[in-house]
């Protein structure tokens, strides 16, 4: 597969440069003017963790301003002609609107509201027959694997006998890379045969893994257990074919012209991120990496994990349950043991980020849901369609 496409329309290229730089110009009066000093690691990125254009950011001395602008441009892209990028770009400057207005405190919106208002996803935690129907999966897969007692002494047992010992953690993880890369190429024909990436293990960190596109690096937290299947998660999740590939592609689209200029930055807590996400939780998927009855366990147990993201947020910061509560849950429900815990909690407390989780699983399914219905000889179409385009998870569902 090739990245040529059709031509950005001049007015579309017209509108995306000038809410770039509305965008840039947001981001730098949130830094300015941010006083949460948790979790540096988090704090560091502010609303734009990429910015791969050579846009100057508009300058702004008030979130009213912000806001009136902001307004402006949504009213504009009701003239672009193309109907799925008319949809994307009102949904996503309103997410941008409620954004500045929550950040502002001009709008008290209790934690649901914000999360639907933001990400434009489904607010409502998992319930429990909903995560019934996941450990019944889980536990059916690893009494294949042989293993005895309650699903929480198999998931142990399995994890035990998975695991990745943590001076190997690195060496394991560029060989996943170079095999992942040469499968995206192969099975989805981007041309990133020329993209690096080296993993480095971090510590005290509030995530699992994080892609540094700018970078070319991998950084995975050190202070967390792994398994051989969870690596392959991470790797197609952050790199091949996640974030890595995802923002490849877009940087040589709207190098070239092919998409809006927006394509190359990355913005928190927006329409867009539940897909960027998506894409990556998907990834194993997409490259067929999904092969094995350990990586059937981990496909189903990442699940578990990630509504349990979900359903913490929810419960700290809508039902208001205590940490000792969300902590035996996380337990409970998502097998963590007290580093995964504490990790968790930490990115739940960061008041950007706390909204942000539900990106993850919204993301998940938004993808999964149009991935799995189309048939085999489809398949390319759709990754055309969802890496050379803007999403939101509503604008996927428009493939057809």
């Amino acid at each position: 597969m090739s990245v040529s496409s059709k031509k950005v329309t001049d007015l579309d290229l017209k509108l995306s440069q000038e809410y770039v730089q509305i965008v840039l110009g947001i981001d730098a009066f949130y830094r300015s003017s941010n006083q949460e000093s948790s979790e540096a690691e988090l704090a560091k990125e502010g609303l734009v963790p990429i910015n791969l254009t050579n846009e100057y950011p508009r300058y702004y001395s008030s979130w009213d301003g912000i806001i009136e602008d902001l307004n402006e441009i949504r009213i504009k892209y009701l003239n672009v002609n193309d109907e799925m990028r008319r949809n994307y770009m009102q949904q996503q400057v309103g997410s941008l609107i409620s954004l500045a207005k929550w950040v502002a405190k001009k709008d008290d919106y209790p934690f649901r509201e914000v999360v639907r208002s933001l990400l434009y996803v489904n607010e409502n935690p998992l319930v429990q027959s909903e995560r019934d129907i996941l450990h019944h999966k889980l536990n059916d897969l690893l009494s294949r694997k042989g293993f005895k007692g309650s699903l929480a002494d198999k998931v142990q047992k399995w994890e035990e006998e998975q695991n990745v010992p943590s001076r190997e953690l690195e060496s394991v993880l560029k060989d996943l890379l170079a095999s992942a890369k040469e499968q995206v190429v192969k099975k989805m024909g981007f041309p990133i045969e020329d993209v690096k990436v080296t993993p480095k293990a971090i510590y005290n960190v509030p995530y699992s893994a994080y892609c540094d596109y700018v970078n070319q690096s991998m950084y995975v937290n050190g202070d967390l257990r792994y398994t051989y299947a969870s690596l392959k998660h991470l790797v197609t999740h952050e790199s091949f074919p996640g974030h890595t590939t995802h923002m490849r592609v877009r940087e040589l689209l709207t190098n070239s012209g092919d998409m809006p200029l927006d394509a190359a930055l990355v913005i928190t807590n927006t329409a867009s991120s539940s897909v960027f996400e998506g894409i990556g939780d998907n990834g194993a998927l997409f490259v067929d990496w999904v092969d094995s009855i350990d990586d059937e366990i981990y496909f189903v147990f990442q699940r578990i994990r990630s509504i349990s993201g979900l359903n913490a947020a929810h419960m700290l910061h809508s039902e208001q349950k205590s940490e000792e509560e969300v902590r035996t849950f996380l337990k409970e429900f998502a097998f963590g043991d007290d580093n995964w815990i504490d990790s968790r909690l930490r990115f739940f407390n960061h008041s950007l980020r706390a909204p942000f989780i539900y990106a993850y699983w919204r993301g998940n399914q938004a993808v999964n849901e149009v991935y799995t219905r189309i048939s085999p000889e489809r398949k390319q179409d759709f990754f055309k369609y969802l890496y050379h385009n803007m999403h939101s998870a509503d604008t996927i569902k428009q493939f057809s």
